[in-house]
């Protein structure tokens, strides 16, 4: 492969990420039709993407073992095939609790084996330490910039033609992947960069540490509570966001160009603040991050009206352009630390933590705009949940700057 090789594969994750995690993140822009469709409340609709959320966690594990034991051409297809089987299924579903089978269970899964697993362990095989950062917050952003293109798509497939025929396109952009995935050359891709790819099992001393190693130290544990709590805090709000905007009087299609904005500026967020974390600042990017999220969170409980846009906008600048930039924070610290042969099971299991996080996230976001007939708690939660996170990832943060001086 050329010199051109690393970042054609950075692109391959990305546009993985589109076709699977941006359209499971779409989920919000189909809330209103589907509690309209099945007569449901609030929280039974947002248990969906919760499940989504909590198979992205419970599949990481799975998705992992799958890449260590059969690599990556059958973790990709694997993924994207359930990507496609969800949404196809979704357009047919005649309960609720079918899409809690397709868009949850099934979706969660395929967005999961297509993201953090995939992108971690592919692009540290390609990318040394100084540059990892930045190629796996452009593989991470997929979602944010599908966003762009995603939502406004899925708001117009809905007001046109209905929720089922905007998930039944969808599978066909899953499912048309599929034979490209087939024939890429993994083999080659799998070796990687002499002295940056991790060695497989049985190659001795430089196989990374293990599985048992890894969780009984306390480093496994805070990114672990990190991607959880940050999961947390950001999903009790992004499910809700759409509605909540919608309550306060804004145009549909106002408000979901300002989310579409807000899926723009968190790959240009992802990107920054990783730039900022390669360049030594690991800590001060991950407090910035977290600062910024929380900021954002006040500046959407200052939206009372169709006229307050300069809170809606704030909104979107600081809680959009930060909202993805843990991730590839986290990705980075752990394949720092974890890459070797089992990379794959020990990233798997920490993102655990992002998958129970956002089902708890969204699941409880929902209950307390349910129980409270309003969003100040709900608010008021994911700011709280963000302050933790943000003290689990500055101290790992911190320990990585400490091991590279």
């Amino acid at each position: 492969m050329n010199r051109f090789a690393p970042w054609a594969l950075v692109a391959l994750c990305f546009a993985l990420g589109v076709a699977s995690r941006s359209i499971s993140d779409s989920f919000g822009v189909f809330v209103p039709a589907l509690q309209h469709e099945f007569n449901a409340s609030r929280s039974a609709v947002t248990v969906i993407y919760s499940f989504a959320l909590l198979m992205g966690g419970i599949g990481a594990p799975v998705a992992g073992w799958i890449l260590d034991r059969f690599g990556l051409r059958t973790l990709t297809v694997v993924g994207m095939s359930a990507a496609a089987l969800a949404t196809v299924s979704a357009s047919q579903a005649g309960a609720l609790w079918h899409l809690y089978l397709g868009l949850g269970l099934v979706m969660g899964f395929g967005a999961s084996a297509l993201s953090g697993v995939l992108s971690s362990s592919l692009i540290s095989r390609w990318f040394p330490p100084q540059r990892m950062g930045v190629a796996l917050a452009v593989a991470w952003s997929a979602s944010g910039v599908g966003a762009i293109v995603v939502f406004p798509l899925a708001q117009h497939m809905i007001a046109e033609s209905g929720w089922r025929h905007a998930e039944l396109v969808f599978s066909f952009v899953s499912a048309a992947f599929i034979p490209l995935l087939l024939v890429l050359p993994w083999r080659r891709i799998e070796r990687g960069i002499a002295n940056v790819a991790p060695q497989r099992a049985g190659g001795g001393a430089g196989t990374g540490p293990t599985v048992g190693e890894a969780v009984r130290d306390w480093p496994f544990w805070a990114l672990t509570f990190s991607f959880g709590l940050t999961s947390v805090g950001i999903f009790a709000l992004v499910p809700q966001a759409m509605v909540y905007l919608l309550e306060r009087g804004l145009d549909g299609a106002y408000a979901a160009r300002a989310l579409a904005v807000a899926g723009f500026l968190t790959p240009l967020g992802m990107i920054g603040f990783s730039w900022l974390a390669d360049r030594g600042g690991r800590k001060i990017a991950a407090l910035l991050a977290y600062a910024c999220s929380i900021a954002g969170v006040g500046a959407l409980a200052l939206v009372r009206g169709p006229n307050d846009d300069i809170f809606v906008w704030a909104y979107v600048l600081l809680f959009g352009g930060s909202m993805g930039s843990r991730g590839p924070m986290i990705s980075t610290l752990a394949a720092l630390r974890y890459r070797g042969a089992h990379f794959g099971r020990i990233y798997g299991l920490i993102s655990m933590g992002m998958g129970f996080g956002g089902f708890l996230g969204a699941w409880i976001g929902g209950l307390l705009h349910d129980f409270t007939d309003g969003y100040a708690v709900v608010l008021v939660f994911s700011a709280s949940a963000l302050a933790l996170a943000a003290a689990t990832l500055g101290s790992e943060a911190s320990a990585r700057e400490r091991l590279s001086r």
